[in-house]
């Protein structure tokens, strides 16, 4: 499967040349975050490439919290950078198994994930965004979890950023300040 890469300015590269603006083919293709890639980065690429906004009805409204807050948006002090990652859940125990396979956008503070349903967009935008690798859980014991290496695809990250973010609308305003 051939690679795509988003750097920090929002453009994706694919073997070192930029990407036009017709950016649909590539969905399936696996993408690489070039380090200093921020959760902006990410808003700047749906930007620049509009087709991605068609991908979520969240993206748009997102999109525009995300440029609100522009250069003087600060950054939420209670988490050090955002990960985003898949998980591969056995569940049904007692009862019939199935497997639950989804991503996730969390924030990360010394080493421990945290859900950002609390969090402003505009308190986000300049926090790091990394790849996470795949958690497989068995029958939701957390001591039964493996890690593997795994890729994501340009239309997994763009799908998964905008439905996690999608329950972050709670308006700057409203949060409680130290």
């Amino acid at each position: 499967m051939e690679s795509i890469t988003l750097m920090p300015d929002g453009w994706i590269y694919k073997k070192d040349k930029k990407i036009g603006p017709d950016i649909l083919p590539l969905l399936s293709n696996t993408i690489c975050l070039e380090k200093g890639v921020t959760l902006g980065s990410f808003f700047k690429m749906a930007g620049q490439y509009p087709d991605l906004i068609r991908l979520s009805d969240y993206l748009d409204p997102l999109l525009k919290i995300a440029d609100t807050a522009g250069a003087n948006a600060y950054a939420s002090e209670d988490i050090q950078k955002l990960v985003f990652y898949k998980t591969i859940a056995m569940k049904g125990f007692p009862g019939t198994p199935r497997v639950e396979i989804y991503n996730s956008l969390k924030g990360i503070q010394d080493e421990k994930k945290m859900l950002l349903k609390f969090f402003s967009v505009e308190t986000l935008v300049h926090h790091e965004l990394t790849l996470g690798k795949l958690e497989h859980v068995i029958f939701g014991d957390g001591q039964d979890m493996f890690t593997y290496d795994t890729y994501y695809s340009l239309f997994e990250l763009v799908e998964g950023i905008a439905w996690d973010l999608s329950f972050c609308f709670n308006p700057i305003q409203c949060t409680l300040r130290r």
